[in-house]
């Protein structure tokens, strides 16, 4: 039996890999990618609008996520905020499985 730490960092890991499908079939001259928030709740379909560069500078680190602004948990620390998006990275348990 998972964790509710672990659902929520597999949860995470999903909505991630469905950005980055976004990010593959998204024209390069776009400049801006209709992402979907990344937090680790599994009925949050809220969009988030990043340009590609601050998408790429997030998963360069596979810990930290992008997630609508209050959408962290108690288990993430808040490493960057903006007025579009917050930057989030995982912690405990939840780190391991994301990596």
């Amino acid at each position: 039996v998972s964790s509710r730490e672990e659902c929520r960092a597999e949860n995470e890991a999903i909505f991630r890999a469905g950005n980055e499908a976004i990010v593959r079939n998204t024209p390069g001259s776009e400049p801006m990618l209709p992402l979907i928030c990344e937090c680790g709740t599994g009925d949050c379909l809220e969009r988030i609008d990043v340009t590609p560069s601050e998408y790429e500078a997030v998963r360069s680190h596979p810990a930290r996520f992008v997630v609508s602004v209050g959408h962290q948990d108690e288990t993430e620390k808040v490493v960057d905020e903006f007025d579009r998006y917050s930057v989030v990275e995982k912690t405990g348990v939840g780190r391991a499985v994301v990596e």
